[in-house]
Protein backbone atom coordinates (compact mmCIF):
# COMPACT_ATOMS: atom_id res chain seq x y z
CA UNK A 1 0.00 0.00 0.00
CA UNK A 2 1.35 3.39 -0.97
CA UNK A 3 1.47 6.17 1.57
CA UNK A 4 -0.54 9.32 1.02
CA UNK A 5 2.65 11.32 0.38
CA UNK A 6 3.70 8.85 -2.33
CA UNK A 7 0.29 9.07 -3.98
CA UNK A 8 0.46 12.86 -3.83
CA UNK A 9 3.96 12.82 -5.33
CA UNK A 10 2.82 10.60 -8.22
CA UNK A 11 -0.19 12.82 -8.93
CA UNK A 12 1.78 16.07 -8.71
CA UNK A 13 4.74 14.83 -10.74
CA UNK A 14 2.50 13.45 -13.51
CA UNK A 15 0.80 16.86 -13.74
CA UNK A 16 4.11 18.74 -13.79
CA UNK A 17 5.73 16.68 -16.50
CA UNK A 18 2.58 16.59 -18.64
CA UNK A 19 3.31 17.40 -22.28
CA UNK A 20 6.65 17.50 -24.07
CA UNK A 21 9.81 17.36 -22.02
CA UNK A 22 11.17 20.56 -23.61
CA UNK A 23 8.21 22.55 -22.25
CA UNK A 24 8.98 21.40 -18.73
CA UNK A 25 12.64 22.32 -19.17
CA UNK A 26 11.84 25.72 -20.71
CA UNK A 27 9.37 26.64 -18.00
CA UNK A 28 11.64 25.72 -15.12
CA UNK A 29 14.84 27.07 -16.68
CA UNK A 30 13.17 30.46 -17.06
CA UNK A 31 11.86 30.35 -13.50
CA UNK A 32 15.15 29.21 -11.96
CA UNK A 33 17.14 31.68 -14.08
CA UNK A 34 15.11 34.56 -12.70
CA UNK A 35 15.51 33.41 -9.11
CA UNK A 36 19.22 32.72 -9.51
CA UNK A 37 19.93 35.95 -11.37
CA UNK A 38 18.30 38.07 -8.68
CA UNK A 39 19.92 36.08 -5.88
CA UNK A 40 23.41 36.16 -7.39
CA UNK A 41 23.12 39.82 -8.33
CA UNK A 42 22.14 40.94 -4.83
CA UNK A 43 24.62 38.61 -3.11
CA UNK A 44 27.40 40.08 -5.23
CA UNK A 45 26.18 43.56 -4.36
CA UNK A 46 26.47 42.69 -0.65
CA UNK A 47 29.85 40.99 -0.91
CA UNK A 48 31.74 43.32 -3.24
CA UNK A 49 33.28 46.51 -1.89
CA UNK A 50 32.71 48.37 -5.16
CA UNK A 51 28.91 48.77 -5.32
CA UNK A 52 28.91 49.51 -9.04
CA UNK A 53 30.25 45.96 -9.69
CA UNK A 54 31.70 46.83 -13.08
CA UNK A 55 28.39 47.74 -14.73
CA UNK A 56 27.57 45.63 -17.74
CA UNK A 57 30.50 43.30 -17.19
CA UNK A 58 28.94 41.81 -14.08
CA UNK A 59 25.62 41.48 -15.91
CA UNK A 60 27.35 39.56 -18.72
CA UNK A 61 28.81 37.19 -16.13
CA UNK A 62 25.79 36.74 -13.83
CA UNK A 63 23.14 36.31 -16.56
CA UNK A 64 24.75 33.35 -18.41
CA UNK A 65 25.84 31.80 -15.13
CA UNK A 66 22.28 31.88 -13.82
CA UNK A 67 20.95 30.27 -17.03
CA UNK A 68 23.55 27.49 -16.88
CA UNK A 69 22.88 26.83 -13.20
CA UNK A 70 19.12 26.88 -13.86
CA UNK A 71 19.49 24.29 -16.62
CA UNK A 72 21.58 22.11 -14.31
CA UNK A 73 19.10 22.40 -11.44
CA UNK A 74 16.14 21.68 -13.73
CA UNK A 75 17.84 18.60 -15.15
CA UNK A 76 18.79 17.30 -11.69
CA UNK A 77 15.26 17.82 -10.34
CA UNK A 78 13.72 16.10 -13.38
CA UNK A 79 16.03 13.08 -13.13
CA UNK A 80 15.62 12.82 -9.35
CA UNK A 81 11.83 12.91 -9.60
CA UNK A 82 11.82 10.34 -12.40
CA UNK A 83 13.95 8.00 -10.28
CA UNK A 84 11.64 8.52 -7.31
CA UNK A 85 8.60 7.80 -9.49
CA UNK A 86 10.25 4.64 -10.81
CA UNK A 87 11.14 3.53 -7.27
CA UNK A 88 7.56 4.09 -6.08
CA UNK A 89 6.18 2.24 -9.13
CA UNK A 90 8.43 -0.72 -8.45
CA UNK A 91 7.34 -0.71 -4.83
CA UNK A 92 3.69 -0.68 -5.91
CA UNK A 93 4.24 -3.56 -8.34
CA UNK A 94 6.05 -5.54 -5.68
CA UNK A 95 3.15 -5.05 -3.24
CA UNK A 96 0.57 -6.22 -5.82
Amino acid sequence: MLTSSEKKFIRDWEIQKEGPKWKYYLQYIVAWSTVLFLSLFFLLKLIMADRSMGGWTSFYIVAPLSVVLAALITHLVYKTNEKKLQRISQKEEHLN
